[in-house]
């Protein structure tokens, strides 16, 4: 194994780290510390404000790790003359859902700042629910990101099967 091997290795390794921290964080606090959190709202929702905001900075490094390790495994990817058109086309529909991901994770933040700001005011509506509120919990909202993050783990596994099948007929 030569060190480009083992640097691609580490590289790997980190960019899967990552993408494992943020979506395994994000399902347990959607489907774990939310929930708990808006059952006992007087001792949860501290807690959870405390846990979000530390979740926040680990989501922000992840996305760091994972856009920069990403652009190194994309380049040893494509520069190695192996890969395929079907390899090429799946990538890029990983690139694009994990844009459209960052992106979201920025959107839903300033959503929430919004709402925030629109709770702390007098603006009559019950515990923000309404149209808004559905709007806000769509496919924009955290449990979308989540759903688009495991998807991009299937996309990752297909990169890995089609690499290997152009490794084994090259």
């Amino acid at each position: 194994m030569s060190a480009t091997d083992v640097f691609i290795l580490i590289v790997r390794w980190l960019h899967l780290v990552a993408a494992a921290v943020w979506i395994g964080g994000s399902i347990f606090y959607l489907l774990v510390l939310r929930p708990a959190a808006r059952q006992q709202p007087e001792n949860g929702g501290p807690i959870a404000k405390v846990v979000a905001s530390r979740f926040r900075s680990l989501v922000d490094l992840s996305i760091v790790v994972l856009v920069a390790t990403g652009a190194i495994i994309t380049f040893d990817r494509l520069t190695g003359g192996t890969v395929g058109v079907s390899y090429v086309t799946v990538l890029a529909v990983k690139v694009a859902l994990s844009a459209w991901m960052f992106a979201a994770v920025q959107m839903e933040r300033r959503t929430a700042e919004v709402m925030s700001a629109y709770r702390t005011g007098d603006s009559g509506s019950e515990n923000g629910k309404g149209l808004f509120h559905l709007a806000r919990t769509s496919l924009a909202g955290y449990g979308g990101i989540t759903v688009v993050g495991i998807v991009i783990f299937l996309l990752s596994d297909a990169l890995k099967v089609l690499f290997e099948i152009a490794l084994a007929a090259g």
